[in-house]
């Protein structure tokens, strides 16, 4: 409940008291001038309390974790539990402006739609005991417009030229696709900011760019390494004679610096200085900027380890980073099964052996990533078609999402070769080559992206 002009009341009733304190004793009785919000608070949305920030500068009441969809359902009535001020609290109702400033009541519901997701909010005015001192603050209610745990696609305006076989890398901060004879590139961000415009995004080719002959396109990864203060990347990639070959600009290649430089089937790039290389037969070491290798081993079942077409991502666990691997293998399975590594050198299955369905299908080209908390695979139960997602929080045991994080029902008629980079928040997939046309699709997870400050 409301009470009209309780504020001039209040006011009469301050004076009255001060009068006859001063009638009674010869102290004075001086009230507090704060006429500020010290705390504020609304009741449980879908059972959770929202922290709300009081800036004092501004006088603005917000939260910064924004309600869920579908919280003005229950916050257009709704208790606002904490309203801490030192002496009472008067608002105005918007819509019966005549009605004028009324005491506000804590203990009736209140509804707050009107200040979702608008600076302006809702006016209160914050009166100090001294009865004279006044000020407003306004309450700002945020509330996601979108789901953010949906994963969200765009088709981009324009894509790179492709000519056979594709393959794209995140080099240097920018987005690269390699053919055999060419490379393009774009920014995946612009400047300080997101890149959210098409006036922002292009692609661009590399005068020069040429892969080594007989390069295999599937086996291109990029290495950071530390170059003493400054972390660096080189593009490494094998050839069909077993030879790997490094680039620092994605122009010129020369054969990898290491000794025993050859009979190479595959290479992985998981962690900081440190490159995986696995030989035709089953041997597996890492070896460092300076060419120095250290052997290691892939444990049981090395015919289930991926050999072509892998791709890596990096993930801490206790503190510890780690690496993850999906792609072909040589033996025919059943799973696209995952290993792991905390080092680079040695290496072990995730094989779901559980009795139930919860393991990721067989793909013709999986992709991995740790994006939002969780692992995803992307692949395609045909062999260029990229048709299926499946997720996991541990990396053993997987489910195909059935609603929010999922593929834009455009991209699965899509029928072409596909390549996949996780930019976080953006997760880029290109179509095309081979005689296909090109497309490029972006998607990102809505609660990933981050906060413009105006």
């Amino acid at each position: 409940m409301r009470i009209k002009f309780l504020a001039i009341i209040a006011s009469f009733l301050f004076v009255s008291i001060a009068i006859s304190s001063c009638l009674d004793s010869d102290d004075t009785v001086e009230l507090s001038s704060d006429a500020t919000v010290h705390a504020f608070g609304i009741d449980t949305v879908y059972g959770k309390h929202y922290k709300f920030t009081i800036d004092q500068l501004r006088r603005k009441i917000y939260n910064q974790d924004s309600l869920p969809i579908g919280a003005d359902t229950i916050i257009d009535r709704i208790l606002i539990d904490t309203f801490t001020v030192s002496g009472w609290i008067t608002s105005r109702d918007e819509m019966n402006s005549i009605s004028g400033d009324t005491i506000f009541n804590r203990a009736d519901s209140v509804n707050l739609t009107k200040a979702i997701n608008t600076e302006n909010g809702m006016k209160f005015k914050i009166h100090a005991p001294d009865g004279f001192t006044v000020n407003e603050y306004s309450l700002e209610i945020r509330v996601h417009k979108q789901d953010p745990d949906s994963l969200v696609w765009d088709k981009m305006g324009s894509a790179p030229t492709l000519s056979g076989e594709q393959k794209a890398i995140l080099f240097n901060n920018e987005l690269w696709v390699f053919t055999q004879s060419a490379a393009q590139k774009t920014q995946t961000r612009a400047g300080a900011y997101w890149l959210d415009t098409e006036e922002t995004y292009g692609w661009n080719a590399v005068p020069g760019a040429k892969l080594p002959d007989n390069a295999k396109l599937e086996s291109l990864v990029c290495l950071k390494y530390k170059d003493g203060e400054n972390e660096k990347q080189r593009l490494y990639i094998v050839t069909e004679d077993g030879t790997a070959h490094s680039s620092d600009d994605g122009i010129n290649w020369t054969p990898a610096n290491w000794e025993g430089n050859n009979n190479i089937r595959t290479l992985i790039a998981g962690f900081t200085d440190v490159l995986t290389v696995v030989t035709s037969n089953g041997e597996v070491y890492t070896v460092d900027n300076q060419g120095n290798k250290i052997a290691g081993n892939m444990g049981e079942a090395e015919a289930d380890f991926p050999t072509s077409h892998i791709y890596s991502t990096n993930f801490d666990s206790n503190n510890q980073s780690q690496a993850m691997v999906v792609g072909r293998t040589e033996k025919d399975v059943q799973q696209t099964i995952p290993w792991v590594s905390s080092n680079g050198k040695d290496w072990y299955s995730l094989a779901n052996t559980s009795s139930y369905d919860v393991y990721c299908p067989k793909f013709a080209n999986p992709a991995v990533m740790y994006y939002g908390e969780n692992f995803y695979i992307f692949g395609s139960k045909d062999e260029n078609k990229l048709d299926a997602i499946y997720s996991s929080v541990d990396g053993i045991s997987w489910r195909e999402p059935q609603r929010k994080f999922l593929l834009h029902k455009d991209m699965t008629d899509i029928t072409a070769p596909y390549s996949i980079v996780a930019d976080s928040p953006y997760i880029w997939v290109i179509f095309g080559g081979n005689g296909t046309d090109a497309a490029v699709w972006r998607g990102h997870l809505n609660k990933l992206m981050p906060v413009r400050v105006q």
